[in-house]
């Protein structure tokens, strides 16, 4: 008795798929007709572009590869002549290197006497700026912050050497 427990699942399962043999031939009859009448239509590819060999020929030209001097990157200002002048020892703003356009206004802070404008990237950082502050390309000096408006004066080169007075504004913008 043991001996027919041990085995009996084994026994039932072997019966159970000797009851599924049978016909198959109408079966193997769809699966004919189906691939008879469903043909898939593929495309053919795309011949690739021919590739053209280029000739570099600017070998005593700077590589992209490399990054410019020093020369090439600062700002040439003419001290020599008595005019309105940028300040070249000045450190850099962290804004002073996007220009005025890709800059909002998106709110101001304040304590006390002071307000300060949350001035927005259109990498979507916003910064705290007060009064005295630089941002945008040319020398730009933040000089009155308002609850609707910021009103920053740019130094604009002349074309001779001299710098003149700008006066844009940073709008409130509720976008």
């Amino acid at each position: 008795m043991k001996y027919l427990l041990k085995y009996l699942p084994i026994l039932t399962l072997s019966l159970f798929l000797m009851g599924c043999v049978g016909d198959r031939s109408d079966l193997e009859l769809f699966v004919t007709t189906t691939k008879a009448q469903h043909v898939a239509h593929i495309k053919p590819l795309k011949e690739p572009p021919k590739f053209e060999h280029f000739i570099y020929q600017a070998e005593l030209l700077r590589s992209p590869f490399v990054p410019p001097s020093r020369e090439l990157t600062e700002e040439v200002v003419d001290t020599s002549k008595d005019c309105l002048q940028p300040d070249l020892k000045r450190r850099k703003g962290r804004l002073e290197t996007y220009p005025l356009d890709n800059l909002k206004m998106r709110g101001t802070l304040s304590e006390g006497d002071t307000t300060w404008a949350l001035v927005e990237t259109n990498d979507g950082s916003v910064y705290r700026m007060g009064a005295g502050e630089y941002l945008g390309f040319f020398n730009g000096r933040i000089s009155k912050v308002t609850s609707l408006n910021v009103e920053v004066v740019e130094l604009i080169p002349d074309g001779s050497g001299c710098w003149s007075e700008r006066t844009s504004n940073l709008e409130l913008s509720g976008e």
